[in-house]
């Protein structure tokens, strides 16, 4: 036990290992891709029938005491709502990984704790890309995109808040022993951080309580960042809480997948 506590701890392979994981996580991509066929259905349903209808009814919207564009405001949001499906299939692979023991068998050949989570976050990252990509390309159409580089820069953040999620997914998903509890964590936990943000409501007009509930969710700060740069409104502060919220997460999933007793204990 000893010796695979060392190697746990030693993760020889180091930078090498990033390649392996990238490469088997877009093998089970690809291999599982009418998951991509089947999760653009609803982010693009949204925007063509939610938000244009919104847009064409009600117009603008309040962001940080600017008026914006309700599409480009939800266009945002449904970015942040195509992450949180994408996490969902990145749960499901981390259970399996732990439950069959290949979490374990990764570990101790060499894989670091470091490099298994960024090459777990591959699958929602490629997910969320494809996605965003194609919704900023019909946005064009109906009059609610934004420049190109500004589209880049929320990419990287929609890429950043993937591995803060999955950092803090991977320490839940070690706590979790069967599939019945990772159903009921999955729908408990996920859905309600994911409708208490601003994905379409205003913040600035929202009642005491929600913004004070909002105010706690790191997708809150999240899907603000993003629109920050969607809509060239510098906010420096929400940028950096944004950072900071995901190295704290990403190197306390370090700790916890370093310092875990891997074992069956699948009921």
């Amino acid at each position: 036990m000893r010796k695979f506590q060392m190697y746990i701890k030693r993760g020889h392979l180091g930078l090498k290992g990033l390649p392996i994981m990238v490469n088997n996580e877009l093998k089970a991509l690809w291999s599982n891709k009418q998951i991509i066929y089947s999760s653009l259905i609803s982010p693009i349903l949204y925007f063509l029938f939610y938000s244009v209808g919104i847009q064409a009814t009600f117009g603008d919207i309040s962001f940080n005491g600017t008026t914006v564009s309700f599409l480009s405001y939800s266009l945002i949001g449904i970015f942040a709502m195509s992450l949180f499906k994408e996490m969902y299939q990145c749960v499901y692979r981390m259970i399996t990984d732990k439950r069959w023991g290949l979490l374990s068998l990764k570990i101790l050949n060499g894989i670091h704790p470091a490099i298994y989570i960024l090459g777990i976050a591959t699958f929602p990252i490629v997910g969320v890309v494809i996605q965003a990509s194609i919704l900023y390309i019909l946005s064009f159409f109906v009059g609610g995109s934004f420049s190109l580089y500004r589209f880049c820069m929320i990419i990287v953040f929609l890429m950043i808040s993937v591995l803060f999620w999955a950092s803090i997914l991977i320490c839940v998903a070690l706590l979790i022993k069967n599939y019945k509890q990772r159903d009921f964590v999955m729908d408990t936990l996920l859905v309600p951080i994911l409708f208490a943000a601003p994905l379409f409501y205003s913040f600035d007009n929202a009642p005491f309580i929600l913004k004070c509930i909002s105010r706690i969710n790191p997708l809150t700060y999240q899907v603000d960042a993003m629109r920050t740069i969607a809509f060239g409104i510098p906010d420096f502060t929400t940028i950096c809480i944004v950072l900071v919220f995901t190295v704290v997460a990403y190197l306390f999933a370090i700790f916890c997948l370093s310092n875990t007793n891997f074992k069956n204990d699948e009921h």
